[in-house]
């Protein structure tokens, strides 16, 4: 019997080719474009979701409390992580997580590799399986993933072998001790090799330094104890390590925060690492996160309910083919079998095209992303039992709910066309409220996004990025040598102009770089935190900052050594009138500096963040090279930076970019986020129009005759169009007004994480609602234009 109704349903199918087109293919994408979204969801709410230990594992924080701002931070200093262990009960384990990348060396091969220093403990806190030798991380041990192995080693074994690295100025060579599995791509994580903090360059001069906010530091607290006792313990903790900061923050009138004290320490969970604002791990937005999954949802709901619709406009076209199957001896059963056979078999298809479509789309989308997703995720039962519950409960929808309403009505109304759809039509007009407002809000969504990512890009930044050649050093040997060759070689060059150097970059560098140091220090009885960077000679002039008092940097000046360049905001949290010349010291150090000059305040971080202060002195290693070329053929200067590069370093990668391209790499995830408005505003739009199709249809179906003697009255087609359009374009700006405020405060959430950001005007609204209002009335316009231009005679020659 059931295979007799599935030959009827594909019989049917077929005969309504387009109908039946229209139908797979609109629940096909949507099915497609919401498993890509919801495996992009799942990834990003497992992050770390791997580790076996991690409900016990959690990365410490530090809020500072000031008069008149609160300093939250989640990079610790050197000596807190082995002072925490032992003087803070509940903790089993403590390490610390440090960012390195140096040249590595084995026989002729030479690569930058992506190195983390931890402690000793890591490997027992994290669950990162060895695929070979132990996991022992001695002093002069590296443990390095399957992936650097094969590089290196090929198919060797490289346990107990020799790896040569680059540090400072000289080579070491270290014993790898075992090989690793790969990171996940949900891991916070990743590295290519590990090596111990106490070799990291700057262990040495800062392992004592509690004022340097520099390493991540992560906890294993033992079973049952939970992170409010840690950081009651904590308060103790910080009165013995801090107490003089504590008595100076009091004295400067600093009240106690939400905690009860002037500082807190904090855990954040692993779990939310990723998600996290505070942790320089934190990459990933949680709202970004569920406006995808809603996104997702909202398609499969309008997907389904246009589905549905589409089933019972085709119904009501075969209302006398079921008449004759009633008259015939035909139950309710057997209407409602037969109906649920056609709709079972129209969203298997679907179900499997969509499958397939995603599987086919997937490497695109993960190349847009930068992902690594898979299938692996349908595995789950959970997943499978939520597909399987959805496939049933859509086809038992989109089949009993036309034979509920062929049932309902009788034989004679059913030859004649005629079926009950309910007096008020709720539900028909609920589903066009909301795929409307659904429809708008993306489209507000999809400008605000646009508008705000367009201005983060086009905002001057109060630097030169436009001309301004970035190339990472990457640990080469003798860098200051490197910079100054570089130097002289390219001043010969007419497309230079100037060339500097500094340890840290601007923006996301092609080696991923991203970081920032900072320093707190007491300064006339008020503690101050400022940003830290380490520039060579030109840096003012390569970057093209303002001056706007004092000087820059001068090499035929010995005593600029201790000097600084500060921007406006450091020149005023400094207070003094006179700032050009002014001499103090850091602390208690017994070093004196002195401002030679102030600089007009830029954005060398993202505009996530407010402008903050900065202390720029010449001291240090460079980590980055800076090359300022003259405007007109770019790509030309680039490729005259990269042939003096592998005349200099031979073998070392050239990984140069212009600074505007590492500025924009900081918004690729705003942007990635515009592009899912888009394109879920796009999908969307497509699908309700579908639905909005499929009930014009049915509505119309049901008013022919009314059309019909309309007509022999003597109404015209425009009339008729306006008539059968208006009550529809109602609803329509009903959702708009639905989806308007709720769209306002979407964005204004999203709008929140930037420091500068747009204004949302009114007419963005105003567009959005324009463009629903149109497009529906296209929709309709189709069906109705129709209907008017029919023979009313065929209409009404029943009656």
């Amino acid at each position: 019997m059931f295979r007799n109704y599935i030959k009827i349903a594909w019989r049917n199918i077929w005969k309504a080719k387009q109908v039946s087109f229209v139908n797979i293919t609109g629940l096909a994408v949507a099915i497609a474009v919401a498993l890509l979204l919801c495996l992009t969801v799942y990834r990003e709410f497992t992050f770390d979701d791997f580790h076996e230990k991690k409900k016990d594992i959690y990365q410490v924080y530090m809020d500072e409390y000031y008069p008149e701002r609160t300093s939250s931070k989640a990079n610790m200093p050197y000596p807190l992580a082995p002072a925490l262990e032992q003087e803070i009960p509940g903790i089993k384990a403590v390490t610390r997580y440090a960012n390195d990348g140096t040249h590595v060396r084995v026989d002729d091969i030479m690569e930058d590799v992506s190195i983390r220093c931890v402690d000793s403990s890591f490997l027992q806190m994290f669950t990162f399986p060895a695929v070979r030798g132990q996991l022992q991380l001695g002093l002069n041990d590296v443990i390095i993933t399957e992936e650097t192995a094969s590089h290196f080693f090929k198919e060797q074994d490289p346990v107990g072998k020799t790896m040569t690295l680059s540090r400072g100025d000289k080579w070491e060579s270290y014993r790898v001790s075992a090989v690793l599995k790969d990171p996940p791509s949900n891991s916070s994580l990743d590295f290519d090799m590990l090596m111990r903090i106490e070799q990291w360059a700057y262990y040495a001069e800062n392992h004592d330094e509690w004022e340097n906010f520099s390493l991540a530091t992560f906890v294993q607290l033992m079973p049952g104890v939970q992170p409010e006792s840690f950081s009651a313990n904590a308060k103790a903790f910080l009165d013995k390590h801090y107490a003089k900061k504590l008595h100076n923050m009091k004295n400067d009138g600093a009240r106690p925060g939400k905690y009860g004290g002037l500082m807190h320490l904090g855990l954040i969970p692993l779990k939310e690492v990723h998600f996290s604002k505070i942790s320089s791990l934190g990459n990933s937005n949680e709202t970004m996160m569920f406006m995808m999954f809603f996104v997702a949802v909202f398609l499969l709901f309008i997907a389904s309910t246009n589905f549905i619709n589409l089933t019972v406009a085709r119904a009501f076209t075969r209302a006398r083919e079921v008449g004759m199957r009633k008259m015939m001896g035909a139950g309710k059963t057997q209407v409602a079998l037969q109906f649920c056979g056609e709709a079972l078999v129209l969203f298997f298809i679907a179900l499997v095209l969509g499958a397939l479509l995603a599987f086919i789309l997937l490497p695109q989308y993960n190349a847009l992303l930068n992902y690594e997703l898979s299938f692996s995720i349908l595995k789950e039962p959970k997943v499978l039992a939520g597909i399987a519950g959805a496939f049933l409960l859509v086809t038992l929808l989109a089949g009993g709910y036309p034979a509920l309403l062929l049932a309902r009505s009788g034989t004679l109304q059913i030859l004649k066309g005629k079926i009950s759809t309910g007096k008020n039509n709720y539900l028909r007009n609920s589903l066009i409220v909301v795929q409307f407002a659904f429809s708008s809000l993306l489209i507000c969504c999809t400008l605000i996004a646009w508008q705000q990512v367009n201005y983060l890009r086009s905002k001057p930044l109060g630097f030169n990025t436009e001309e301004v050649v970035s190339v990472p050093l990457g640990n080469v040997q003798q860098s200051l040598q490197v910079v100054e060759r570089m130097r002289m070689e390219l001043a010969q060059r007419p497309g230079v102009i100037s060339i500097t150097s500094a340890d840290n970059n601007f923006g996301r560098g092609r080696d991923g770089s991203t970081t920032v140091a900072k320093v707190g220090f007491r300064h006339k009885d008020r503690e101050l935190e400022s940003n830290w960077l380490n520039i060579g000679y030109d840096y003012v002039k390569t970057m093209d900052l303002q001056l706007t008092g004092g000087r820059d940097f001068n090499r035929n000046m010995g005593t600029d050594s201790s000097g600084l360049v500060i921007n406006e905001r450091m020149a005023a949290e400094l207070g003094e009138k006179d700032i050009i010349g002014y001499r103090f010291r850091f602390d208690e150090g017994e070093r004196e500096y002195h401002v030679l000059g102030v600089v007009k305040d830029f954005h060398f971080q993202s505009l996530h963040k407010r402008i903050e202060p900065i202390i720029m002195l010449m001291q240090g290693p460079p980590a980055y090279l800076f090359v300022k070329v003259r405007s007109g053929n770019l790509e030309a200067s680039m490729k005259t930076v990269e042939r003096a590069w592998n005349e200099i370093v031979p073998g070392a990668p050239f990984l140069g970019s212009f600074v505007n391209e590492n500025t924009n790499r900081q918004y690729n995830r705003d942007r990635k986020l515009s592009q899912i408005f888009v394109a879920g505003a796009v999908l969307t739009i497509i699908i309700s129009c579908m639905g909005l199709f499929a009930i014009a249809m049915l509505a119309i179906g049901q008013r022919t005759k009314e059309i019909g003697v309309r007509k022999v009255l003597g109404a015209s087609v425009l009339g008729i169009t306006t008539l059968i359009s208006r009550d529809f374009l109602k609803l329509v700006g009903v959702a708009i007004l639905i989806a308007s405020p709720l769209a306002a405060w979407m964005m204004n959430e999203w709008l929140k994480e930037f420091a500068y950001r747009i204004g949302i005007s009114w007419w963005i609204f105003a567009v959005a609602g324009l463009m629903a209002i149109v497009i529906a009335a296209i929709t309709i316009s189709f069906q109705s234009i129709r209907a008017a231009l029919a023979n009313p005679v065929k209409s009404l020659r029943t009656e």
